[in-house]
Parts: C-alpha cells; structure tokens; sequence
C-alpha cells in the first residue's frame, strides 16, 4: 500500500471519529412530552439536584411508603442518591490509573443513597437546584432510579457493600457500565430527561454543564 493510501485511509478513519463525536454532542434526545412543566392544578412533587464539585445528586422529600433511604433509615425525611464508577466513587481509588481507567474503559458502578432530616438546602453546602415535577414526572424518574440497582430474584435492591460519604447512607452494586460519557452527570440527566424536563444528557459531561442547562428551564 503506497503512502497516500494510508495517509488518505488515516485521514478517512480520523473524519469519521470527529463526525460521530460532533454527532453524539449535537444530538438532543427529546424529553418525555406533556410532564414539564406541571400542568395546572395538578399534583406535583419537588426534587433537588445537587451539584457537587465533579458529581450530581438527586434528591427529595419522601412520602408514604416509599421507605427509599439507607437501611439504617429507610423513612427518612429525605433522601439522596448519586450513581457513579465503583472503584473511584466507592472504593475511593482517585489515582492517575484509576481516574484515566474511569474515563476510558466501561466499568462496574455503584449507587450511594443518603437519608437525613434537613432540607437539601440546609444540608448541603453544594449548590442545590429546586425542580417542581408532576407527580407522574417524579415515578418515571423513581423508576427509573431503581432501576439503576443491582437487584435480587424477587427485584429488591441488593445488601450494601459499604458504608456511604455523609448523613445515614450506604453505596449498593448498580447495573449500568460505568464509561466518561454514561457517567453520573449523564446518569441525572437522563433522570431529569425521564420527567419530562428539557435537557441533553449528551451535552451533560460535567456536573456544571447539568446546572447550566438547569438555570435555563
């Protein structure tokens, strides 16, 4: 093969990752349609995004018989759930190796749910996002919250693996590969995407970019 071949086979190959990049970020997937904002006079349930440093949370007040905190407080008056790269999130390996691994090559993934009393506001020192769903917008991002767990036979969530970051909280096995772009901005993203709110998980990188996108609902 001469040399322009190769250097024109190159190019082809080095055009085409720059189209499907330029491609994943410009694609917008539309939100699940008539759920945000919440109709008139219709029931309505109140969810917070925490913009940590890097990471996202979700958060909200529970009600009847949801019972969704840590075990150790299940019923708690709120709670928190973040989804994120088992080794770096939970095991708290933030080495050069651990960080590029996270960033280039699927891994496994783990859910950290918190319970406490306060309000997010009070409780966090982060950034905190207030976002009014439709009782019909908070269930499809419930579900598919839960659905991110590792789960048994009967579709309970998994034991622990370990005690979580702050308030009463633990970090159970998740589903989903950890990758750089499905990572836990993208992951609350798709969430808030799932209730009907406008946003582009694709364009949601960073947890500033989610806040971004926030300011302008």
């Amino acid at each position: 093969m001469s040399r322009k071949r190769k250097i024109a086979i190159l190019l082809g190959v080095l055009l085409g990752i720059a189209v499907a990049i330029a491609s994943y970020f410009l694609y917008c997937p539309s939100p699940v349609a008539g759920l945000f904002p919440p109709p008139p006079n219709t029931k309505t349930r109140t969810i917070y995004f925490v913009q940590h440093d890097w990471h996202s949370g979700l958060a909200w007040a529970q009600q009847d018989k949801e019972n969704f905190g840590a075990e150790a407080w299940k019923d708690a008056p709120f709670v928190e759930v973040g989804w994120g790269d088992r080794q770096f999130y939970f095991a708290g390996d933030q080495s050069i190796p651990s960080m590029l691994r996270a960033v280039f090559i699927p891994s496994d993934s783990v859910m950290h749910v918190a319970s406490f009393v306060e309000s997010p506001e009070q409780f966090f020192k982060f950034p905190v996002f207030k976002i009014e769903l439709s009782e019909v917008g908070f269930q499809n991002l419930f579900a598919y919250v839960k659905q991110t767990f590792a789960v048994n036979e009967t579709g309970d969530r998994l034991a622990a693996i370990g005690k979580g970051q702050y308030g009463v909280s633990n970090f159970y096995a998740a589903v989903p590969r950890y990758f750089s772009l499905f990572n836990c901005n993208t992951w609350a993203a798709e969430a808030l995407r799932q209730a009907g709110v406008s946003i582009c998980p694709n364009r949601a990188l960073l947890a500033k970019n989610l806040a971004e996108q926030l300011k302008h609902q």
